[in-house]
C-alpha cells in the first residue's frame, strides 16, 4: 500500500502539470467563458439594443411631428406669399394702366 501511495505522489505532480490536465483547464474556462457569455454578455446586450429600439421610435416620433409642425408652418407661408404676389401682381397692372395714361 506504501508503494502504491509512493508511486501515486511521484506520479501526482507530472499529472497536474502534464498536457492532459492543461486540457482539462483549457475545456474548463471555455466552459466558465461560455456560461459568462450566455448568462451576462449576451443579456446586457439585448436590453442595450431594446432601449436603442426605444429611444429610436420615441425620436422618430418627435420628429414626425416636428415635421408636421414645419409643413404646417411652410403651408400658411405659402399662402401669405400668394396673397403678397397678387397684391404686387396688381399693383404692377396698375403702374403699367397709370404708365400709359400719361
Amino acid at each position: 500500500m506504501e508503494a502504491a501511495m509512493v508511486a501515486l505522489l511521484t506520479a501526482l505532480p507530472g499529472l497536474i502539470a502534464g498536457p492532459a490536465s492543461a486540457v482539462v483547464i483549457c475545456v474548463l474556462a471555455m466552459i466558465g467563458a461560455g456560461y459568462i457569455f450566455i448568462k451576462v454578455i449576451i443579456p446586457e446586450q439585448r436590453d442595450a439594443l431594446h432601449k436603442v429600439l426605444a429611444d429610436s421610435a420615441e425620436n422618430r416620433a418627435v420628429f414626425k411631428q416636428a415635421v408636421e409642425v414645419i409643413d404646417e408652418r411652410f403651408r400658411s407661408i405659402e399662402k401669405n406669399i400668394s396673397s403678397v404676389k397678387k397684391d404686387v401682381d396688381k399693383i404692377e397692372k396698375d403702374i403699367t394702366e397709370i404708365k400709359m395714361k400719361i
